[in-house]
């Protein structure tokens, strides 16, 4: 290859140099007239007779995307696309107070804002945003006012915690990959189904994100944080011959596309995922079994999201009026009430910690979406549950925010799981022939791949390969059923288990892990995978929906579960054979 000679080699210099300026001025501007209109905010926003505001945040949110699908081989439509908005938060009244944590409705202003460095035209829409973010706080505090003045509230909580001025600023990320560099290798993860005749369903899809968010509030603290994102999802869908609906997914997050771009690594993964599927279709269905049960790798670390971690968030539900305060008692945490209590088992303990940036952790951060540093929390020591996850909304019995405000609301980072006196694979296998033995069971049960709410049949949510809205509330979070599990006999033998589904599992079972491994996974999601709410994610397509979750999980034996064969009526056959392989 002939090398670039000195002209053209100082000619992409300086477009280089020409491109960062340029994004230097946009972001200088942008600042500029965050500053500017925060100051004449904080100094002149007031409405006669009524209060000023005592408390603004401006967010903004920059950023690119692209992303794009395939299914066995052929490339569905893509996507690029670079925006910019503002969200601004105001609050009137006092940090005892003030507009919010009332029903009335969030207090917030939404705008899009200019790419440019248009400083004239950034402060317009801040202030447009502003102004109609404060005349809504006024709306909301006088109705809160108006709820409460006839009321003996059992709770005296304030509204707003407070929080030392903090400020940070990082460089921006590398450069996203080309559409055609994503475009290319979605094409060939998905054309590896096309030489699959028993896969009847399937879908690929990647997404990048690389984007810029900056923060500035009245009480001084200010923050530039880059927000990168890369995920590539895979789903495949067959059924057995007695109609059975069968699936399984791969998912791979980073934070930079050459951290999940492996093509062989990814290859093998959706090879074996496929295989195991493939050899469902001829396994037999879970009788009712009631007995112990292990969970390994990625089924553990699923179990764990479902059914404790939205425990682990220090959710206040608001004041509500008459009309809304039954429906929303449901959503409350019962872990507010067992501070200090056991949850786990005693030989375990959790923390989060957002300070993890490597090895395969994903989910850390330097600063909240509040401006508070980063800081690594404890939740339960020895089985006891020290705090929960919290920002700056106050919560009963948590004094202040643990910097775990992602979005709107708490969510967890990086979660370690560490267990004392952790067993090696072959022990746990032992204890669990054990305790089949003690229940007088043929067999255990080692689930080593549970579902995932994002990722279903389209035949769950009534057609189209979207995930659909998870059921359950944090009263009672619902469980995925098992999607690679096996019967496990004192000899050593497995046989596969083509599908079963759990009883209701509480939280409460955590107390009773009889074992867990020396050894942990780290298994990365998006926020949204166990959020009590539910998600949508669009399999294999170009989005990521939430926040990187990371959690460090060893295997977990527990003691008794309740498995049973899937309920429901099964739908018939394709009538007529696939077409990649009718001869």
């Amino acid at each position: 290859m002939k090398k670039p000679t000195l002209s053209a080699t100082w000619i992409a210099a300086l477009l280089s140099i020409s491109l960062i300026s340029a994004a230097k001025a946009d972001e200088d501007a942008l600042m500029q007239a965050m500053r500017a209109e925060m100051a004449r905010t904080m100094e002149q926003l007031r409405m006669e007779d009524l209060e000023a505001p005592y408390f603004v945040a401006y967010t903004v949110r920059d950023t690119e995307r692209m992303g794009t699908h395939a299914r066995f081989g052929a490339l569905l439509p893509s996507s690029e696309s670079r925006s910019r908005s503002i969200t601004v938060e105001v609050r009137v009244g006092d940090a005892s107070f003030d507009n919010t944590n009332f029903t009335f409705g969030p207090s917030m202003g939404f705008a899009a804002l200019p790419l440019g460095d248009n400083v004239a035209e950034l402060r317009r829409q801040i202030w447009l945003a502003t102004d109609n973010a404060y005349k809504t706080a006024l709306q909301s505090l006088a109705a809160k006012r108006a709820a409460l003045q006839n009321e003996t509230r059992s709770e005296v909580i304030g509204d707003l915690s407070p929080a030392e001025p903090f400020t940070y600023s990082e460089e921006p990320t590398g450069n996203l990959p080309t559409l055609g560099e994503i475009q290319s290798l979605v094409r060939r993860i998905s054309g590896l189904f096309a030489s699959m005749p028993d896969i009847m369903e399937s879908s690929a899809g990647a997404a990048v994100r690389r984007g810029r968010i900056y923060y500035l509030n009245s009480e001084g603290s200010s923050f530039v944080r880059n927000d990168p994102g890369a995920s590539l999802n895979v789903f495949a869908q067959t059924q057995a011959p007695d109609g059975t609906v069968l699936h399984d997914f791969v998912t791979a997050y980073g934070n930079r596309w050459d951290e999940i771009a492996d093509e062989d690594a990814l290859t093998n993964r959706v090879s074996v995922m496929a295989q195991a599927l493939t050899a469902r279709r001829s396994a037999a269905p879970v009788d009712n079994y009631i007995g112990p049960v292990l969970f390994e790798g990625q089924a553990a670390a699923e179990l764990f999201a479902q059914v404790f971690m939205p425990r682990l968030m220090g959710l206040r539900l608001p004041d509500a009026n008459p009309r809304f305060g039954a429906s929303l008692s449901q959503f409350g945490n019962p872990f507010l009430d067992k501070l200090g209590a056991r949850v786990m088992a005693r030989s375990l303990s959790l923390k989060d910690d957002p300070t993890l940036r490597d090895g395969g952790f994903f989910g850390g951060y330097p600063v909240d979406d509040e401006g508070v540093p980063a800081q690594a929390t404890s939740l339960i020591e020895n089985g006891i549950l020290k705090t929960l996850l919290t920002t700056r909304n106050p919560v009963r019995g948590i004094e202040g925010s643990t910097g775990n405000r992602r979005g709107m609301t708490p969510a967890p980072s990086n979660l370690l799981l560490t267990a004392r006196r952790g067993m090696s694979s072959e022990e746990l296998l032992d204890e669990l022939m054990l305790l089949a033995e003690e229940r007088q069971v043929e067999y255990g049960i080692v689930v080593r791949r549970l579902g995932n709410r994002g990722f279903r049949p389209p035949s769950d949510f009534g057609g189209g390969f979207f995930g659909g809205f998870g059921m359950g509330s944090p009263q009672q979070p619902s469980i995925e059923s098992a999607l690679l599990a096996y019967k496990v006999f004192p000899d050593g033998s497995e046989e596969l288990i083509r599908n079963a589904e759990f009883s209701a599992i509480a939280d409460s079972v955590f107390k009773e892990i009889v074992a867990a491994s020396e050894s942990s996974t780290v298994y990365t999601f998006t926020s949204s995978s166990f959020s009590p709410f539910g998600g949508a994610v669009f399999l294999g397509g170009a989005g990521i929906s939430g926040p990187f979750v990371s959690l460090s999980m060893p295997d977990l034996l527990f003691e008794e579960l309740s498995l049973r064969k899937p309920q429901g009526n099964l739908p018939r056959l394709p009538v007529a054979a696939h077409p990649f392989f009718d001869e």
